[in-house]
């Protein structure tokens, strides 16, 4: 039994001896070594090519077309952020032409100088336009016909062609009107002048455009109407001063901080409390704060302090010059001597009182 136990395990042993030869014969070879591909150079940052043109049925290159709809993302926001403060203004209300074409001619150097790639593209983008001035009039005109939610069926022809009116008829009535060099002879004309461009426009077109910079060419008559009312005091100015340019939000929907320059606010509403009589430092402070912050009212502080001081020396010069004068003219100097010593003695006290 134990002889037979003995072979066993030799025979077994033989067997994985063997197999494992066999095993070893049979292995697969190691596969060849291909060599990678060297990795292509990054390429440059991508550019508009106008010269690589799709044809309707082929999809523009993805870095480029997004590249393109970046850039006239870019210009868009840029037109919209500055044509709202510049719609805004009374000066809109008057030649709304020369104020569109001064801000299109500071904000649309990037259409131009891409003008070529961004006509090669233009359907895809959504612009109008046959050069690079017209693509940059076209994303203006859209932003503002959607803002203003001016009508649909206006092209955009007509709107400059409507502008373009609206700047000669100001400048028929008003600029070549000589009564109004006057202030009453300006009002007059002013209102005239608005009466000619509503017919023009249409009461709703003219509205939609001038509704609110019509409101802020009168806000400085309205201060000065409310400065000539013997009737109130001076809180009561103020009260209906900050009533009216609640209206004014309330009815186009805009904060006047947003639309308005904040010092300007400021300014007349420090026009009406000093009907009162002067303001002290700590009012005068308080409103320019409100208005514009805590920044301009320190520098406004700091400007009016440097400026009493400067007074101050500058009437501490003039009193000693005239004491030179008076001590020169009793040793015996002719007045022309006097002409000829006193540069030097301006010279002299300048330097010593800090007047330069």
């Amino acid at each position: 039994m134990k002889r037979f136990n003995f072979l066993a395990a030799l025979g077994f042993l033989v067997c994985v001896t063997l197999w494992g030869g066999v095993a070893g014969s049979f292995r697969p070879p190691a596969p060849e070594k291909t060599p990678l591909p060297s990795p292509l150079p990054s390429p440059p940052p991508t550019a508009l090519h106008p010269e690589r043109t799709a044809s309707p049925s082929a999809p523009l290159p993805e870095a480029e077309h997004l590249q393109a709809q970046l850039l006239v993302a870019q210009v868009r926001q840029s037109l919209e952020q500055v044509s709202r403060r510049a719609t805004a203004q009374g000066d809109f209300a008057l030649a709304p032409n020369r104020v569109l074409r001064s801000l299109l001619a500071r904000r649309c150097g990037l259409v131009e100088r891409h003008a070529e790639a961004l006509l090669a593209r233009r359907e895809a983008l959504g612009l109008e336009g046959e050069n690079g001035a017209e693509l940059c009039s076209g994303l203006l005109f859209r932003s503002l016909q959607k803002r203003l939610s001016l009508p649909e069926d206006l092209s955009q022809a007509s709107f400059w062609r409507s502008l373009e009116q609206v700047d000669a008829t100001y400048e028929q009535l008003v600029v070549n009107d000589p009564s109004s060099a006057q202030d009453e002879g300006y009002f007059s004309a002013i209102e005239r002048f608005r009466q000619e461009r509503r017919r023009r426009l249409g009461q709703e077109l003219d509205a939609r455009l001038f509704g609110l910079p019509d409101e802020m060419l009168r806000l400085p008559a309205e201060v000065s109407a409310l400065l000539k009312n013997p009737e109130t005091s001076g809180d009561e100015k103020v009260a209906a001063w900050q009533g009216l340019l609640q209206r004014v939000e309330q009815a186009h929907g805009v904060r006047l901080v947003d639309v308005m320059e904040p010092v300007e606010l400021a300014r007349q509403e420090l026009r009406l409390r000093e009907s009162a009589g002067p303001l002290d430092e700590a009012t005068r402070h308080a409103v320019l704060e409100h208005h514009a912050g805590t920044e301009v009212a320190q520098r406004d502080q700091e400007h009016r302090r440097e400026q009493e001081a400067r007074g101050e020396r500058l009437r501490a010069f003039n009193t000693e010059r005239e004491r030179i004068l008076a001590e020169l003219s009793r040793t015996g100097l002719t007045p022309e001597q006097l002409r000829q010593r006193m540069p030097e003695i301006d010279q002299r006290l300048i330097e010593q009182y800090q007047l330069r």
